[in-house]
């Protein structure tokens, strides 16, 4: 008897396991409504460690110090991020800061002439100055 329930079951079960759409990915137990960036390890770490805005900026002469320092005197941080004071806000939303002071980077470092390397595509990144200026 007992063989004949493992003769069974076993069956019932790998075959309830292959359709259950779990996988194994990035270390992780993977289903159907785990979001897919927790199981692929190069979106994983895309989202632990995203690229600064600073590095989408291109100058061909400039080395990674010089391009560094134009960030900053942009506005920028050493990370090469950006935020916003409070000197920023002056009445605005944080969000209107932020993108006032995200534009206002934008323009400097195309007069420093640099060239934007950053997606364009989206309702968003569409309205970019650089994504404007290169559509021009």
């Amino acid at each position: 008897m007992n063989m004949l329930v493992i003769r069974t079951i076993l069956p019932i079960i790998a075959i309830s396991s292959m359709f259950s759409g779990c996988t194994i990915g990035n270390g992780r137990i993977c289903g159907p409504q785990t979001p897919s960036a927790y199981c692929d390890r190069e979106a994983y770490q895309k989202l632990l460690y995203p690229t600064p805005s600073r590095d989408y900026w291109e100058k061909a002469s400039v080395s990674i110090d010089g391009r560094r320092k134009d960030w900053m005197d942009c506005g920028g941080n050493v990370n090469g991020g950006y935020g916003i004071s409070t000197e920023d806000l002056k009445g605005r939303t944080t969000l209107e800061a932020a993108s006032i002071k995200f534009d206002d980077m934008q323009y400097c470092m195309m007069k420093k002439g640099y060239s934007y390397t950053g997606t364009c595509d989206g309702e968003i990144p569409s309205q970019y100055p650089a994504c404007k200026a290169m559509n021009r």
